[in-house]
């Protein structure tokens, strides 16, 4: 069972800057990299009543301009087989286009090593939230291209505002990370921002673990969203789903 714990943040002022400026940067972040991927998205198409039949509805080298057709892995990864010897090494390299669809999660994870030495601001930012940046564009471009179960997408991506976007992810917190500050509160220790005091007010249930946190942004000032599970807890369902025939319609 996975539950959602929001807490209020106490970040003294210096903290405070610097969760402010890390929003603002991953909000910039975000907004060029939804933009890579709506311009390649628009590039490969045209209006079907206005569709070439005979040429490339762009020039093929601006299709997949800067877009490398291999990329070189860096360091083993971490998945293992019943050896315990890791499913990808060193130096195995991967495709960024299959099938002519780029693969652009993983160009873009990739591409954050370049944006670090383009604009070194991003260096204080951990790596960990600079990713799950990457991961939100990926979600939002597959509300807008793949259909869900009821045939429905999303509409088309807009970029965010100063006012619109206002969180970033640590995507692999942990229980370790609740601890006791100089002055006996309970805080938060963030990478690269330090151990920050929050609220306490409800206790995280027993067995359940902390998998990852949300620093948000509220009129309030800001707060933080612990994501907990319990695996040992089923999923309850109801033994009665809702139909049009059990269902009261005014």
């Amino acid at each position: 069972m996975l539950l959602k714990y929001k807490y209020k943040l106490k970040p003294h002022t210096i903290q405070a800057v610097i969760i402010a400026n890390w929003l603002e940067l991953a909000r910039k972040q975000y907004n060029y990299r939804l933009a890579e991927r709506l311009n390649w998205f628009e590039a490969t198409r045209t209006p079907i009543n206005a569709c070439p039949l005979n040429v490339s509805v762009v020039p093929v080298d601006r299709i997949y301009q800067n877009i490398p057709e291999f990329r070189t892995q860096r360091r083993d990864g971490r998945k293992k087989d019943s050896n315990g010897n890791p499913i990808t090494k060193k130096g195995d390299k991967h495709p960024n286009i299959i099938n002519g669809y780029v693969v652009w999660e993983t160009v873009q994870l990739a591409d954050l090593a370049q944006t670090k030495k383009l604009f070194p601001e991003y260096k204080s930012i951990h790596s960990q939230v600079l990713q799950d940046v990457i991961q939100r564009v990926q979600t939002t471009m597959d509300n807008f291209t793949k259909p869900d179960k009821n045939g429905k997408t999303s509409g088309r991506p807009k970029f965010k505002g100063k006012h619109y976007y206002n969180s970033f992810s640590y995507p692999q917190l942990s229980n370790s990370h609740i601890v006791k500050n100089a002055n006996g509160l309970t805080s938060v220790n963030l990478p690269k921002i330090g151990i920050v005091p929050f609220v306490y007010n409800r206790q995280i249930p027993a067995g359940f673990k902390v998998k990852a946190g949300t620093v948000i942004r509220v009129a309030d000032g800001w707060y933080i969203s612990f994501t907990i599970e319990d695996q040992t807890v089923p999923l309850r369902r109801a033994e009665i789903q809702p139909t049009e025939d059990n269902s009261c319609m005014y």
